[in-house]
This record gives structure tokens, C-alpha cells and sequence, in this order.
């Protein structure tokens, strides 16, 4: 039991990096692109960008919540209305 606990916690941290903005992974992700930016500027010799502005991206972490909420309920309604058998 202690197994599956740990391979559940384990899984969702993995879909919890995924870089989508509603999810961490999306969040880590601007703020590598925001540093990425930092280190080309300081190498071209130009001024320090602007930060990244993660509101902008709002409307795109509202439709893959949707998405992901969409992928969801049909997931449940496929269990419920025929589910997966094994073994025949």
C-alpha cells in the first residue's frame, strides 16, 4: 500500500511540472525564460529586460484548465458508462 501511495505522489508531481501555466511547470518555465533572457542581454552588453509578465498569460492557463477539467469529467464518464475490464 505504501508503493502505491508513493507512485501516486510521484506521478503527480511529475504532471505537476508539466510546463503549462495553470500547473508549477509553467511557472518554472517563465522564470527560466525570464533568466535565459537575463544572460543574453548581460552577454550582448544590453540593459536588463523587463520581467516577464505572467498575467498576460492568463486567458492561455484559462483554456488548458478548461482542457484539462474537459479531459477529466470524460474520463469519468467513460468509467462510469463502460469501464475497463482485464483479463477479457
Amino acid at each position: 500500500m505504501l508503493s502505491l501511495i508513493a507512485s501516486l505522489n510521484i506521478a503527480l508531481f511529475v504532471f505537476n511540472l508539466i510546463p503549462l501555466l495553470p500547473l508549477d511547470g509553467g511557472h518554472v518555465a517563465s522564470g527560466l525564460w525570464e533568466g535565459a533572457g537575463r544572460q543574453v542581454a548581460r552577454l550582448r552588453g544590453l540593459p536588463r529586460p523587463r520581467p516577464v509578465d505572467v498575467a498576460r498569460m492568463m486567458p492561455l492557463a484559462y483554456a488548458v484548465f478548461i482542457l484539462l477539467t474537459g479531459v477529466g469529467v470524460l474520463l469519468v464518464y467513460a468509467d462510469i458508462v463502460r469501464p475497463v475490464t482485464l483479463g477479457g
